[in-house]
């Protein structure tokens, strides 16, 4: 984000300066938040692993102004240089209801395990920081770390050959409104710069559907992949940044001053669908807001007969900072499924606990979706991935993965956290993790701080792929969900405690 957006111009200069000074000392070894020892050993990554084009996005918490309106949402594109320069860029924020879009240049670095930092450098002075762990040469997960917000999110390298045309196809889409207390799903088609699609929304707790979508997408820039589309739904139109991956994937940030709204489309297959399309294992992760922001974060997976029905299941949660672990699906009232040809679904997981779960979800794929919780009181959405195997053992988590979390932790002086780094277990029951955790308070002034931590512990891999962890300094109370051996969901269930997120192997250069 740009923080410094609204600051007096000695404090935009403080800030740059502190920025830079972050950006050298976030590369070694420093304190940490609880203790120390482990670390990554990954090799070969370095300046050159980060080249080309990419495009991010992220929603956090920053400085915040007279009428404490300090969420933000922040996307954009930049061209690193293989060589430690961003040579150019465009970020787009909004906050305390106001938008930006800002040119950008700067500096980063890339560390031997896949870690860095990049640093963004606004017109007038102003600096932000983003500490990144990179998965590969193409993805990476990201948050800030410059002391003046957190945030969390991800980027992704640019198909540059997909910037001369706009996007067309059907569309399976995703989005998510701080303001709004909104979470919508969908699928559109993009033909020729007209879009037209059908998709759900929950709004302040109501399901609204269908909801009838229409716009128009202008051509993204050639050299940077960015565009304008205008969408017109439920909320009537907006108009929204929007970022090309690729000839399949997109992600885009809405523009409005009054919403704070990211999300990401991707290009549907497998078509059309019916309740035979969702048949095995899945794993699933979601987060989003209760009363509280990042109030709540679930992670589950089940199993799907084809035929509608749900066989078996796992379930945990944590909501403002309450973890309720352990859930299987109810012995006594079945789980049920519904599939439309057009990739919609219901799925009702009734909990051993006697609580019901429903999610509205649309598939990308047979294998893939994009879903919403259909709750009156929360909103939350995330992803639902199939599992690789049915048979997953403690070998199965074995490498370096990059690691991304973030949520709050009320034990905490700075509660607001959010952590990049690597997790690197050995296949046999002992892990050590190497991370930034970034932690804010949005009081007047800000405080923010980063640390650096380096740790380790043990975790254990049932036949599910529903491992835990315990880590000293960190937690006894650590749920991954794996996906497959190279990826999977987290979450941290401790009292006081609402953080979750995701792991992916990384791939050396």
């Amino acid at each position: 984000m740009n923080p410094l957006m609204t600051l007096s111009k000695c404090l935009r200069f403080m800030g740059a300066m502190a920025a830079t000074g972050v950006l050298v000392l976030a590369t070694g070894c420093g304190g940490n938040d609880n203790g120390g020892g482990g670390g990554g050993g990954n090799q070969g990554f370095n300046k050159t692993s980060l080249k080309g084009q990419y495009a991010f996005t992220l929603r956090g918490i920053g400085t915040p102004d007279t009428i404490n309106s300090y969420f933000f949402v922040e996307g954009g594109v930049f061209t690193a240089d293989g060589n430690g320069n961003i040579t150019s860029g465009t970020d787009d924020f909004v906050e305390n209801f106001t938008a930006f879009s800002d040119s950008i240049t700067g500096v980063y670095l890339i560390n031997p395990d896949g870690s860095g930092t990049i640093q963004f450098n606004f017109p007038g002075g102003g600096a932000s920081l983003y500490q990144i762990t990179m998965s590969d040469v193409n993805h990476f997960y990201m948050e800030e770390a410059d002391g003046f917000g957190t945030s969390g999110g991800s980027g992704e390298k640019q198909d540059t050959t997909a910037f001369s045309a706009i996007p067309s196809g059907t569309f399976v889409y995703q989005a998510h409104d701080l303001v709004a207390g909104a979470a919508r799903v969908g699928a559109m088609s993009w033909a020729g710069g007209n879009i037209t699609g059908t998709g759900d929304t929950l709004v302040s707790g109501v399901l609204l559907s269908p909801v009838s979508i229409s716009g128009t997408a202008e051509v993204p820039g050639t050299s940077s992949g960015r565009g304008v589309v205008s969408i017109t739904d439920d909320a009537g139109t907006s108009t929204y940044a929007y970022y090309v991956i690729s000839s399949s994937k997109i992600r885009f940030l809405c523009g409005d001053a009054g919403a704070l709204s990211i999300g990401q489309a991707e290009a549907q297959t497998g078509g059309p669908f019916s309740a035979a399309s969702l048949s095995g294992n899945y794993a699933f992760g979601s987060a989003g807001e209760t009363l509280n922001v990042q109030g709540i974060h679930s992670v589950g997976l089940f199993a799907a007969d084809g035929g509608g029905n749900f066989t078996s299941g796992s379930f945990d949660t944590v909501q403002d900072g309450t973890p309720v672990t352990g859930m299987t699906l109810s012995g006594s009232v079945a789980s049920t499924y519904t599939v439309a040809a057009s990739g919609r679904a219901v799925a009702t997981l009734n909990l051993s606990t006697g609580a019901t779960n429903q999610k509205v979800m649309y598939l990308v794929s047979p294998s893939r979706a994009y879903f919403f919780v259909n709750d009156a009181t929360n909103v939350e959405d995330g992803t639902l991935d199939k599992q690789s195997t049915t048979a997953f053992t403690n070998s199965s988590m074995k490498g370096q993965y990059a690691l991304f979390m973030d949520g709050f932790d009320n034990n905490q002086t700075l509660p607001y956290r959010d952590r990049v780094g690597t997790w690197t277990p050995d296949g046999s029951g002992n892990v050590s993790t190497s991370y930034l955790a970034s932690g804010y308070l949005p009081s007047v002034p800000p405080l923010g701080s980063t640390t650096v931590n380096n740790l380790s512990g043990t975790y254990s891999v049932p036949t599910n792929g529903r491992a835990t962890a315990s880590v000293t300094g960190l937690s006894n109370n650590l749920l991954m969900y794996m996906v497959s051996a190279n990826s999977g969901y987290i979450l941290q269930a401790d009292d006081g405690v609402d953080i979750g997120g995701a792991f992916t192997i990384q791939t050396k250069p």
